[in-house]
């Protein structure tokens, strides 16, 4: 069972049927890999370089029993990645505009996440993000506030990235791509919007407010434990990996008065 809050919403057809993949993308569906098609992967590559394969390391941050399989061969071009035409047209605004994909890579190296195929006029946007982690399940995050006040319908995702050249053969797992959009990952208040995610928490915790000035983060006891400071911002991630597990309330704080709630640190 997944243990992740996942969201991109899609609706597909593969192999020519009704097959409908069900928000969200937790790649546990048979067919899911047949979603995406790879490209610039040296001479050797061919569609079967992106499978469906059991989670090779399951652990808190990462509990699903299915992934996607990236194998990269040598010498694909630096730009190696994958792509999906199958995805219900991804509107990003200044309320909800982060993405997150989960990684399992044998290096530290660039990734990057690129919308294209806008409905609204919008221009290609792409975001670049290293890793920090190797050999284990890390969250990567991107702000992708670039395509604020657009449609898109392609995703298109670079595993390995790297300015020139390319990084060699490797093998890379994905998992749970999300956007900011869906309701099982983020927390609403109707007062004022404020939205939290993921929840819980692993290490970073985006928050998004209007107009928001500090956060504050505080115990159960109402002990201040983390304050971040800020010029006026819609959005705001903070890190919070040091924190131990337990229950923690966070605070935006604006001109107009400060609005809680409570998010759970794994």
């Amino acid at each position: 069972m997944k243990k992740l809050f996942t969201l991109i919403i899609l609706t597909v057809f593969a192999f020519g049927a009704n097959a409908q993949l069900v928000a969200p993308v937790t790649f546990e569906e048979a067919f899911s890999d047949t979603l995406w098609l790879p490209f610039a992967n040296g001479p050797e590559g061919t569609r079967d370089d992106i499978s469906l394969v059991e989670n090779p390391l399951k652990s808190d941050l990462n509990s699903s029993d299915s992934v996607l399989q990236f194998v990269i061969y040598e010498p694909a071009d630096n730009w190696v990645g994958m792509y999906s035409d199958n995805v219900d047209a991804m509107e990003f605004t200044t309320e909800a505009h982060t993405m997150s994909v989960m990684v399992l890579k044998p290096m530290v190296s660039p990734m990057r996440l690129k919308l294209e195929q806008s409905l609204t006029g919008g221009a290609d946007q792409s975001v670049t993000v290293e890793n920090t982690k190797v050999d284990e399940w890390e969250l990567i995050v991107f702000d992708m506030s670039v395509a604020v006040g657009h449609f898109y319908t392609r995703l298109t995702f670079f595993p390995d990235f790297p300015a020139s050249g390319s990084n060699g053969a490797s093998t890379v797992y994905i998992d749970n791509f999300d956007n900011y959009s869906a309701p099982s990952s983020v927390t609403q208040f109707a007062a004022g919007e404020l939205k939290i995610f993921p929840n819980p928490v692993d290490s970073r915790l985006s928050v998004q407010f209007p107009e928001m000035t500090k956060l504050t983060v505080s115990n159960i006891l109402g002990k201040t434990i983390k304050s971040f400071d800020f010029l006026t911002t819609n959005s705001k991630v903070i890190e919070l990996g040091d924190l131990k597990s337990g229950i923690y309330f966070v605070t935006a704080e604006t001109r107009n008065g400060n609005y809680s709630t409570t998010f759970m640190k794994k």
